[in-house]
């Protein structure tokens, strides 16, 4: 997909050049969004929360999400939501949308970039990016806590992440938090920040094995978690067997 850059006078706005217009700041304003009728959903809290809405122009259609970046850790309490600025290409939401358009140009199950704002002050930096909302998703997080998840959709999710792997894509952060579910059951990854395209290594296992902690983690602190030690088999059973029916990993410079 093709994109651009506009500097503003409170920093930079980057966007899909497919966009009907050009996208404006209030665009990226919750508040603004909401005084036009535009907001229809919110989803998570705090450092995770997102912003469903309707598109802020005419022509676009279907839903459009909204993510503010959020630090996290003890940093946050000095910081909050502010980063030291050290460049446009440095900047995490220049990073994340490029690597999203190339995983969806690629024709990879990734959610549409469709804009992301920066606002620069000083030596650090705000930022908001937007993408297009993947239509009757629910992450793998919500449904799980609702009951169990078929074999069929454990192995759907290890051909996915496979799929990752072997174009050299690492999620930073792989979660049941950032796995979607649609109604047609095709599985989607989203939130790649900090990901990152790399040669083939020992960072696949580690992947696997981070959602894994991931998914007994939450055995702990939920009431209700429908996972069982046989459904991560089941994921990593699909994971092997696309391995072996093409045991070559893809290099990359």
């Amino acid at each position: 997909m093709d994109w651009s850059v506009r500097r503003t006078d409170s920093g930079y706005l980057i966007y899909d050049n497919a966009l009907p217009e050009a996208p404006v700041p209030w665009m990226f304003d919750d508040a603004a969004l909401s005084d036009r009728d535009l907001v229809r959903e919110r989803r998570g809290d705090g450092r995770g929360e997102v912003v469903f809405h309707d598109p802020p122009m005419t022509g676009s259609t279907g839903q459009w999400v909204l993510r503010h970046y959020h630090r996290g850790g003890a940093v946050a309490r000095i910081l909050g939501d502010r980063y030291l600025w050290t460049g446009l290409v440095r900047s995490r939401p220049w990073r994340e949308f490029a690597l999203t358009a190339k995983m969806y140009g690629e024709g990879l199950p990734v959610p549409r970039p469709l804009t992301a704002a920066l606002w620069t002050g000083g030596p650090f930096y705000r930022a908001d990016l937007v993408t297009q909302r993947i239509p009757e998703a629910q992450p793998m997080d919500a449904l799980l806590q609702q009951g169990r998840l078929t074999s069929r959709t454990w192995q759907d999710v290890g051909r996915c992440v496979r799929r990752f792997h072997d174009a050299g894509y690492c999620h930073a952060d792989l979660n049941s938090r950032n796995i979607l579910v649609d109604a047609a059951q095709k599985i989607w990854l989203l939130d790649w920040d900090r990901g990152r395209r790399q040669p083939s290594g020992a960072w696949r296992e580690a992947n696997l094995r981070r959602l894994q902690r991931d998914l007994e983690k939450r055995r702990r602190l939920y009431r209700q978690w429908h996972y069982a030690d046989s459904d991560f088999a089941a994921l990593r059973s699909a994971y092997e067997a696309v391995r072996s029916a093409n045991p070559a990993a893809t290099q990359h410079d």
